[in-house]
């Protein structure tokens, strides 16, 4: 069998013939790639693995992401994660992350609409290790980066504690702001 290049899906061999190692799973006695790369079976060891053609810097637990805000619900808002600031990662397709009311600040909150609105970029701590990516704010640190206001949808500029709307002209005192807000 040798070396040969593989992408997802494709089939290895079978779980009679080969002991699935990294990148390779069995399914219905099947043993399958997961991964794009090169496989490589041995048939002395009866071992068959892929390696990667190319790593994917998928966001990992303790990791510290930027994020769009894309639905808000009472206690819980869904995120579609855009950066990874740990891993310099840009992703073209985001991950999907939640962001639950007790992840968000220490201080009560009676809504995530309090702390985040739509289309706000927030910077976050990776939580899970596997998608959806639950994600926390907590911390001076984290929290928005960019906001934008809801009436005119002018930027938001940082303000003392609070974001202030040079258009509107209105204050908006419960956000939960990051000390890496962009516009000061």
């Amino acid at each position: 069998m040798g070396e040969y290049f593989a992408v997802p899906g494709d089939a290895l061999g079978v779980i009679e013939e080969y002991v699935p190692l990294r990148n390779a799973y069995e399914r219905d006695g099947v043993i399958r790639t997961k991964v794009v790369g090169w496989a490589k079976a041995d048939p002395l060891k009866h071992e068959v693995a892929v390696v990667e053609a190319r790593p994917v810097a998928v966001p990992r637990g303790g990791d510290v992401v930027h994020a769009v805000v894309a639905l808000l619900r009472e206690a819980v808002a869904y995120v579609d994660i855009f950066y990874n600031e740990t891993r310099n990662a840009l992703y073209p397709v985001p991950f999907r992350g939640v962001l639950h009311v007790s992840e968000v600040s220490n201080e009560r909150l009676r809504g995530l609409g309090e702390a985040f609105g739509y289309g706000d970029v927030i910077r976050a701590r990776v939580l899970s290790e596997r998608p959806p990516y639950h994600l926390s704010t907590k911390g001076g640190e984290f929290g928005l980066i960019l906001a934008r206001c809801p009436r005119c949808l002018s930027p938001l500029r940082k303000r003392g504690l609070w974001l202030y709307c040079q258009n509107c002209r209105r204050v908006y005192r419960r956000r939960k702001i990051s000390r890496h807000y962009a516009l000061k």
